[in-house]
């Protein structure tokens, strides 16, 4: 499987850690003002690249190759730094290989585009699945990310916060919207994210067929909210109505799983 590293650039300028850390959420912040529309989630990747504001930040994610990821000491920390890498990863991989509809153009997109981050190369599926989602296999694979040899696992978070799903983006239509995470409001900003995604188009009560049709990242990481009843529990707790907060937790073990198709076309 050939790797796509986006930040090979030669780095000529030394900053220190905290500097690359905060100057990437400053270019990510500029790139959403200038091209990302926030209510609908649509990106606009042929406005943004080639773009003075998107060199700028390609230029930044050179430096990565110079953060010591051994700075990252809290969970919090974690959480705001890799969910950032990894939306700005998709978009970047997005906008410089030329996608047109889907990332599904792209044989592999998720395990091939990554970054080169201090002395280590990462994938998307290896900031997700081995980073975030605490060195879990995939979908469907058969191994975990990282092997028992592999010296990537000393930055994997030691637990896995369900919320993510809610936070990372996937360049397509059906995933959350993106969003630029901070380690002092993190907290905050996942929760919102799970509450917006849980009153959305993708999570439909039907309370007359005890049904709920649900987005397919709930059956994808299933395994992630715990048993049905967790997950209906969990999507009580962030679901806003009262009468569907309740109608969920009075009807634990009752309810039929649907689940809506996946829409992959790219949003723009």
């Amino acid at each position: 499987m050939p790797i796509i590293i986006l930040n090979k650039d030669k780095v000529s300028t030394q900053v220190s850690d905290k500097d690359i850390d905060q100057e990437l959420k400053k270019a990510i912040n500029n790139l959403k003002g200038d091209f990302f529309d926030i209510e609908t989630g649509k990106v606009n990747y042929s406005l943004m690249n080639g773009s003075s504001t998107f060199e700028e930040y390609k230029s930044i994610t050179a430096r990565l190759k110079e953060f010591d990821l051994e700075s990252l000491k809290t969970v919090e920390k974690k959480l705001s730094f890799w969910i950032n890498i990894y939306n700005a990863l998709v978009i970047d991989g997005i906008a410089q290989l030329g996608v047109e509809n889907s990332v599904t153009e792209i044989h592999k997109f998720f395990e091939s585009v990554s970054y080169n981050i201090g002395a280590y190369t990462f994938s998307l599926d290896q900031i997700e699945h081995g980073i975030l989602r605490g060195n879990t296999k995939k979908h469907f694979f058969s191994s975990r990310p990282f092997s028992s040899s592999d010296p990537r696992l000393k930055f994997v978070l030691s637990s896995l916060d369900p919320r993510i799903h809610f936070c990372l983006v996937c360049g397509s239509t059906s995933c959350p919207p993106i969003g630029t995470y901070q380690e002092e409001k993190i907290d905050h900003q996942m929760n919102l994210a799970a509450t917006t995604f849980i009153n959305g188009t993708d999570v439909i009560i039907d309370q007359e067929k005890n049904t709920l049709k649900l987005s397919k990242i709930f059956k994808w990481y299933k395994k992630d909210f715990g048993s049905d009843d967790d997950l209906v529990l969990f999507l009580a707790k962030y679901r806003n109505n009262i009468n569907d907060k309740n109608y969920l937790s009075e009807n634990l073990g009752k309810l039929r799983f649907l689940y809506l198709d996946y829409d992959w076309n790219l949003n723009k």
